[in-house]
């Protein structure tokens, strides 16, 4: 099956990081996505691309076709960074099978760095708005705090449903950081350990998903519990 084609004009911007921007934008036409996909920027100001962007927000009814993505600047989508206010784009999407198990565990544990934390977001705020049981943890790696994509928003759903933790781990941070340190990699054991059976979702660069998804499986986390998106 064909990806479907949308026109989709960006309705606002605001910075996350230093270097990253959350892009809110509003589809033409009956855009739906699960929480977990991502779509692919195909043109732009006359330029034919092809930048694909997970989607950061999980489909609200209250407004349909609207939804977020977190863009790095810098990262050589030029014509994405020197979009403006009401400017439009090509979409092809949504494309993925990052999106969550049919039959789910007792409990989630999500891992990501970077941007690539953008699904992960989407997925936890698809499940925190469900009656659910099942216990859900994020391990999110970042260099130093101000790096940290949605620390507002993932400390405000931890605050508010008892069934989410948040951990942000941190590689560069100074003395005055009183969190957790190191690579995500660290905090797996632990996280395994006190969630018991569980379902893994794993976003960022290719290395660090090969590893993570490897050290997981050494943990007893079996393969067809894992769902991966390398980048």
């Amino acid at each position: 099956m064909s990806a479907q084609g949308f026109t989709i004009e960006l309705m606002a911007r605001t910075p996350l990081s230093g270097r990253v921007h959350l892009l809110r934008f509003a589809a033409r036409g009956p855009f739906r996505w699960a929480a977990g996909q991502h779509l692919v920027v195909v043109k732009a100001k006359g330029q034919e691309l092809f930048l694909p962007y997970s989607i950061a927000s999980a489909y609200d009814s209250q407004r349909p076709g609207q939804f977020e993505l977190a863009a790095a600047f810098g990262a050589g989508a030029d014509v994405i960074d020197q979009l403006s206010i009401g400017e439009e784009l090509q979409i092809e999407g949504p494309s993925g099978a990052f999106v969550w198990q049919s039959a789910a565990s007792p409990a989630a544990l999500l891992v990501g760095a970077g941007t690539g934390i953008a699904p992960l977001r989407a997925l936890l705020e698809e499940e925190l708005a469900r009656t659910s049981q099942t216990q859900l943890m994020l391990i999110a790696g970042h260099r130093a705090p101000e790096d940290v994509l949605f620390a507002d928003d993932f400390a405000r759903l931890a605050r508010q449903h008892a069934r989410f933790r948040f951990v942000p781990t941190l590689t560069g941070a100074s003395a005055a950081w009183l969190g957790e340190r190191g690579r995500v990699q660290a905090r797996l054991r632990a996280a395994v350990q006190s969630l018991g059976q569980l379902d893994a979702y794993v976003c960022g660069r290719l290395a660090l998903v090969s590893e993570v998804v490897a050290a997981l499986e050494q943990e007893g986390v079996p393969a067809a519990r894992i769902r991966s998106e390398g980048f």
